[in-house]
């Protein structure tokens, strides 16, 4: 047997990416020449809790604890593969081939834009940075293969840093409850959470749909949905948006269940979603959304989706097809309005739900198997392995 070790230093932010990776260590367990082990260097968690939050069987997976992230090279040993997801650091061990995930669409990084941060008082960010550049050098140099989510990120990655890579779209869990009848609720699904990447600009969703209330839209409902971080700028960032729409029909879900959301999926009519906006795609790639994990698994649930047209969100909807791409808030308004006013084929859903299919389990489970197989690793030649 194949020993494969998967490492993340994020596994307690419990999100897309970590999903992601568990996704691909329950493929990998599905055959019977690998043995999977995830690795945690974050004592509180378990693997139950990852079962849990990603609804992943991971029964056929080991799962390791490393004192900390300087020890997992131990932890693994010289394994005949080590998968790691890293936004900052790089780890080198001594498995025999290293896949390298890349989740962030980096902008370029140069000495001046280092130095610039510094000067502006950005010493940590700017110390990350050059983290970040050792990053893609081993991934570039030294990394078997590179793992990336998306067109948008594969283009970015080799345009500023001249890294080969495959993209492995993340795996989309089927959310369709039959029986539930569409109700006039609008939502959006993803974090709440102030940091420097991916923003969903909740702000500026809330601030269209109460505009869209004031101009007469009494009968709707508008429905945020996601886990929130518990340090200090996101809880004010919270607390905001509850005071800004205070007296709307705006609901917020943080930290509700997976009940919860899978029920809001089915009972939403459209979809939102915004990161990105107000963002230069060309200057600061990594504030796109990088796939848009949230609106596949909404046109699983046959939600009409009204997505931002920028990063990932443009390689899943086909604009007027199987959803609607915007660029203003007037657009966003308007797609919206049609909508809601029933000018849009109701068809369009079930043209969602038929795209959504593209990136099911099974489709993700083939194509892992395609590209991590020991014979592939050895390579070294991406466009073969594609």
């Amino acid at each position: 047997m194949k020993s494969i070790f998967l490492y993340s230093p994020y596994w307690g932010t419990f999100g897309g990416g970590e999903k992601y990776l568990l996704g691909i260590a329950e493929a990998l367990s599905e055959n019977p020449v690998h043995d999977a082990t995830i690795v945690s260097s974050d004592a509180s968690i378990s693997k139950m809790q990852l079962e849990k939050f990603s609804h992943i069987d991971l029964s056929k997976v080991h799962f390791k604890h490393a004192a900390r992230m300087s020890d997992v090279p131990e932890v693994v040993g010289d394994a005949d593969c080590f998968i790691f997801q890293s936004n900052v650091r790089k780890i080198v061990t001594r498995a025999r081939s290293h896949v390298q995930i890349i989740q962030i669409p980096y902008r370029e990084i140069t000495p001046l834009s280092v130095a610039t941060k510094v000067c502006r008082g950005q010493i940590r960010e700017g110390g990350k940075d050059i983290l970040r550049l050792r990053l893609m050098s081993f991934a570039r140099r030294q990394a078997s293969v590179v793992l990336v989510y998306s067109q948008f990120v594969q283009d970015i990655l080799k345009r500023n840093y001249d890294i080969e890579s495959c993209i492995l779209y993340p795996p989309i869990q089927d959310l369709y409850e039959p029986g539930i009848s569409k109700k006039n609720i609008i939502l959006s699904v993803g974090r709440f959470f102030k940091g420097l990447y991916n923003n969903k600009r909740y702000d500026v969703l809330t601030a269209a749909f109460r505009m869209l209330y004031d101009a007469g839209l009494h009968d709707w409902e508008y429905h945020l949905v996601g886990s929130a971080s518990t340090d200090s700028d996101s809880r004010e960032m919270i607390r905001q948006l509850e005071v800004d729409n205070k007296n709307y029909p705006v609901i917020f879900h943080v930290n509700e269940s997976f009940d919860t959301m899978r029920r809001m999926y089915n009972e939403a009519t459209i979809f939102w979603h915004g990161a990105g906006y107000g963002i230069d795609e060309e200057r600061n790639p990594e504030n796109a959304e990088h796939f848009g994990m949230t609106t596949v698994e909404a046109m699983s649930a046959r939600c009409i989706p009204v997505v931002i047209a920028k990063g990932g969100q443009r390689e899943i909807i086909t604009h007027g097809m199987n959803g609607f791409l915007w660029d203003t808030i007037d657009d966003l308004m308007k797609l919206s309005t049609r909508i809601i006013h029933g000018e849009v084929d109701i068809s369009v859903g079930e043209r969602a739900r038929n795209r959504f299919h593209d990136f099911v389990y099974p489709v993700f489970r083939k194509r892992v198997n395609e590209i991590i197989t020991i014979e592939n690793l050895k390579k070294r030649n991406i466009n073969e392995i594609i």
